[in-house]
């Protein structure tokens, strides 16, 4: 029902659009009447374009089109189409970017050209960002020295809505709903824009709503030297949300003078039901397995369920001002930010006494016997044949088939916690003159400026907690909820919380299971931690709650302070840019040492300063054909995260993990060369190339500590094996980029509408670990591939979307690895399907379908026969309106 629903919106805008073509062939006055010549993917496209040639360094721009329509949902949609951009996803949506193969830390992100950190610890989750308040996206792929040096693959600078460069009063509105396949789940968009403008003052308001409900399918596989080891299989429940609301203001009272005072808040909240159980097969009672086939009985069995919530947001506000005095132009910014990724995660697990351990004879009939067809294919996910355990003349046995896991067979359960919290904070303050001259011969622009930023990490981790500050495992030790509710005369029945609803799945593992009502669950569990806290608060009790983990308060200050200088000249059709960026850095770190129950208080910190010169020369050989060559440095600074002082220390082992606060930024120079052909309006033939020498590579490692940064208490630690994050050696990466872009408009009638927008990037990196061992830069797809076969023609808007990209590393010898070998994504393909119809200059309606061949998202362990994760989340579909005036 909602697919022909969906499918009569997108059927109407082309039978409309079929309607004008033929009234273009029986009266030339209707068509007058009928078409509307809106061409917002063209006009994206030409406005882009002309961004990029003007621009000194070599960037990729997407803009919002003549009327401030931006033609995609997020900032991570728009660019999952850039050349040399990699995407990475989380259950079907576009995510984090890996730019030219490099790993995703090496990009950083602006906003309106001030640097903001990433609420993942640098990282930036750039589907928070909604397109409502978007008005440029701004890849630059090499740094001029007024950008700041923190990016090695690429800085992103989203621009936001300019009321003064709208003028009059102007609103935006989008209403739109959908649903996604697997599940039938809801999707929802609702988006305003209000602007208004005298040419003096502006003012705009804008806000967003976007929400979908996912079913999402997980299994992970894990093997070991015999064959299929274990598994856990997962039904995923997620409403995802994605909010935003800005308000900008802005007074010119002269070309002299320009004031902005904006404040912009996105917000990325998943509400996370998850149902996963796990099959111990190494451990079953008796059988056999190996890596095709195996025939097992009693296969230990546990499961885990939650009703959690993880949250993601910034919040950016900006006071901005631009002013000519005489003859310089001076341009300041002073700008508050804050991130935070926090989750609030409670989960219940159930088991059998003997856990996953090797059961019992009495345990093991009330586990799972099973016979199992491995599948160990790229994207296989093993098929069982269910049975019960029974006991026949003493011996145990498959018993009937089940085509439905018993969930009613577990006899305890146990609350465990996986809550965090990280927020930073941070002022930045900026100040920049320009001047125009002569210089050798040519007209020059001189530039200097200077840039402050001031930012403050904290975070900690929940753990169950007893009142004596205690720290308990999350076990039956812990808070058995079956014991804790008959002690506090509570109810609790796991059992009740199964319905009887089976799981909507698209993987074939040849049982189901039923869903488990996880609010409800939550909800108890909730009430029984409350209970205890209270019996705890009344000296009645001495239950292990929900608390601050005492052990990993943590808070890392980081200032970094810079100055450049830089000249443009001009010559003809010959422009150079030199200049130099120094900025120094300077770390605190306070957090503590967990030594047997003791908590002992560590601070550390350091200082560096880094140079950063860079040349960008550009020739204009005609008004169409450009040449570029650049000269770059830059760095990427290490996650606040990595660089904590807290560690938990083991005095018999002599180990030592947790953060390294001695780490250095990762630093690289380079070469980039481009050549680009703008051989018609709106078309561009491209190709460019780069090499990067990358030095103190960032990884995982463990190390002799080697001095006395943890010796406290009278004892020599310096010998003890430190397991965290170091500075490894140099690595290098390169790569080559080819684009075409053209509107086809040289074909013949109704074919002129078409369009192609494609580019391949191929590119190649390795770095040497701390071990001497040579390996690929995670992130690095030897091949990317996206192509665009867009319609524009009689109101009618199209676009269809491929996006290809080689598999690519993921962790170096992921921790708990029994195979001991990398981690990969596979190979992944993505066609999207986006329409438009011009009803009015006002009205458009619009159909979007996301994944339409229902690809998956799958990893595997060295070799693409060893699955390790296999996760399948369907099409979503997305239909409505838009109105602008």
């Amino acid at each position: 029902m909602r697919l022909g629903l969906l499918a009569c919106a997108a059927a109407g805008p082309l039978l409309l659009g079929a309607g004008a073509a033929h009234a273009d062939d029986d009266d030339a006055s209707t068509v007058a009447e009928l078409v509307v010549t809106a061409t917002p993917i063209r006009d994206s496209i030409e406005k882009s374009l002309e961004i990029q040639q003007q621009s000194d360094n070599v960037v990729n721009v997407i803009a919002a089109d003549t009327i401030g329509r931006f033609p995609d949902a997020t900032a991570a949609g728009a660019l999952a189409r850039l050349p040399g951009v990699g995407v990475q996803r989380d259950q079907g949506q576009e995510r984090y970017i890996q730019i030219r193969g490099a790993p995703t830390r090496w990009t950083t992100v602006a906003l309106d050209g001030i640097n903001v950190l990433g609420a993942e610890d640098r990282i930036f989750r750039f589907d928070s960002v909604p397109a409502a308040q978007i008005s440029e996206l701004i890849l630059n792929k090499t740094l001029l020295p007024d950008m700041p040096a923190e990016a090695l693959a690429g800085r992103v600078n989203i621009q936001t809505y300019s009321p003064l460069d709208n003028p009059g009063f102007h609103v935006f509105g989008e209403l739109g709903g959908g649903f996604v396949d697997m599940g039938e789940g809801p999707v929802k968009s609702y988006a305003g824009r209000v602007s208004w403008s005298n040419g003096t003052w502006g003012v705009s308001l804008i806000g967003s709503h976007y929400e979908f409900e996912q079913h999402t399918d997980n299994d992970e596989p894990r093997f070991d030297d015999v064959g299929l080891a274990s598994i856990r299989f997962t039904k995923y429940v997620i409403v995802r949300e994605t909010e935003s609301y800005s308000a900008k203001v802005e007074y010119s009272p002269s070309d002299q003078h320009y004031l902005s005072l904006s404040h912009l808040h996105a917000d990325f909240t998943d509400f996370e039901e998850r149902n996963w159980y796990r099959f111990q097969y190494n451990q079953a009672f008796s059988g056999t397995r190996n890596f095709e086939t195996a025939d097992l009985i009693g296969v230990p069995t546990d499961a885990s369920f939650a009703n959690g919530i993880y949250s993601n947001g910034v919040s950016f506000t900006v006071l901005h001002g631009e002013h000519e005095i005489s003859d310089w132009e001076v341009d300041w910014n002073l700008a508050y930010t804050t991130t935070e990724f926090n989750n609030f995660y409670p989960s219940v697990t159930q088991q059998t006494s003997t856990a996953l351990g090797r059961p019992t004879a009495e345990n093991a009939l009330l586990l799972p016997s099973m016979q199992i067809r491995v599948n160990a294919i790229s994207g296989g996910v093993p098929v069982h044949t269910l049975y019960d355990t029974v006991n026949v003349g003493g011996v145990l046995t498959r018993g009937a088939p089940r085509t439905s896991l018993n969930q009613l067979s577990f006899t305890e359960e146990f609350a465990s916690e996986s809550t965090a919290r990280l927020e930073t904070e941070a002022v930045t303050a900026t100040f920049d003159v320009d001047r125009d001259w002569f210089s050798f011969g040519a007209d020059a622009r001189f530039s200097a400026g200077f840039q402050i930023d001031d930012r403050a990490q904290e975070n900690d981790l929940t753990a169950l907690v007893r009142p004596d500050g205690t720290v308990v495992t999350a076990n039956r030790s812990g808070f058995n909820l079956r014991n804790v509710a008959a002690q506090l005369n509570l109810p609790w029945n796991a059992n009740s919380y199964v319905t009887s609803v089976p799981f909507d799945q698209n993987v074939n593992r040849g049982f189901t299971a039923n869903y488990i009502h996880n609010p409800a669950m939550s909800h108890q569990l909730l009430v029984l931690m409350d209970a205890a806290r209270a019996a705890n608060a009344a000296g009645t009790g001495n239950f292990a709650v929900y608390d601050v983990d005492p052990r990993s308060t943590n808070t890392v200050d980081e200032k970094v302070a810079a100055a450049y200088v830089m000249n443009r000249w001009k010559w003809d059709r010959h422009t150079l840019v030199a200049g130099v960026r120094v900025e120094r850095t300077e770390i605190e770190t306070k957090g503590l040492a967990a030594v047997g129950g003791a908590l002992v208080p560590l601070t550390f910190s350091s200082e560096e300063t880094h140079v950063f010169p860079s040349l960008h020369y550009n020739f204009d050989y005609s008004d169409d054909l450009k040449f570029r060559a650049a000269l770059i440095s830059g760095a990427a600074r290490p996650s606040l995260e990595d660089m904590r002082a807290t560690v938990s220390i083991n005095e018999t082992s002599e180990t030592i993990s947790g953060g390294n606060p001695f780490l250095t930024p990762e630093t690289a120079y380079g070469l980039d060369l481009s050549a680009e052909w703008y051989f018609a309006p709106a078309s561009i033939l491209a190709v460019s190339a780069y090499h990067r020498e990358v030095k103190d590579v960032l990884f995982s490692a463990s190390s002799i500590v080697g001095d006395d940064s943890y010796d406290f208490d009278g004892v020599d630690r310096s010998h003890y094996t430190l397991s965290s994050t170091f500075n490894g050696g140099d690595g290098h990466i390169s790569g080559v980029e080819f684009v075409y872009t053209q509107p086809w408009t040289f074909l013949p009638g109704w074919l002129s509408g078409f369009g192609f927008q494609g580019s391949v990037a191929f590119t190649k990196g390795e770095f040497e670990t701390p071990t001497g061992e040579t390996v690929e830069f995670p992130g690095t797809s030897d091949r990317i591939l996206g192509a665009t076969l867009f319609y524009e023609k009689y109101g009618l808007s199209a676009r269809l979307s491929y996006q290809y990209r080689t598999d690519w590393l993921d962790e170096v010898f992921p921790s708990g690895s029994s195979a001991n070998s990398n981690l990969y994504w596979d190979e992944t393909t993505r066609v999207d399907l986006s329409v438009r119809y011009q009803v009015t200059d006002a009205v458009s309606l619009f159909l979007d379908a996301n994944n339409l061949t229902d690809e998956r998202g799958v990893r595997y362990q060295g070799r693409e026969d060893r699955p390790y994760e296999v996760e399948g989340f369907g099409r979503k579909y997305l239909a409505g309106l838009r109105f602008t005036f």
